[in-house]
């Protein structure tokens, strides 16, 4: 199970770290940081690279407590963790995106309804005319 961990400075907007893995050099760029009447916001940075978290939380700045821990997430990476949404019934004459009157009548005037615009000039004709031809709007108050 992988984690993803947002690492924070408090008190800064952006910083660019400098860390050791090995014999290379690695730059960590925090950004996103934000002073303002709100309050601050500390600048981040998130990874899911456990070579990159174990070499921020061995640095001097983690163990001095510049650099701190945000939030953790937990990742699942194998075929086992997926969740596979079950197949629902398709109902292919609902439209749960449609959410006002305007869509509803597009979509009764177009594809295999070809209502005219005539027969859909207010919502209530727009109401009468999908439940005569079984059409659900389930979004549409």
């Amino acid at each position: 199970m992988k984690k993803r961990i947002t690492y924070e400075i408090r008190g800064q907007i952006e910083r660019n770290c400098f860390f050791r893995i090995g014999t290379a050099m690695v730059r960590v760029e925090f950004s996103g940081g934000a002073v303002n009447s709100a309050g601050i916001v500390p600048a981040q940075y998130t990874t899911d690279n456990p070579l990159y978290q174990s070499a921020i939380e061995n640095s001097s700045d983690f163990r001095n407590g510049v650099i701190k821990r945000g939030n953790v997430q937990e990742i699942c990476d194998s075929v086992e963790c997926e969740t596979v949404p079950e197949e629902e019934a398709v109902d292919e004459n609902s439209f749960p995106d449609v959410t006002n009157t305007q869509q509803a009548r597009a979509v009764l005037m177009a594809g295999p309804y070809k209502i005219p615009l005539s027969e859909l000039q207010n919502k209530h004709c727009v109401r009468v005319k999908a439940q005569e031809l079984g059409v659900k709007f389930p979004n549409w108050l």
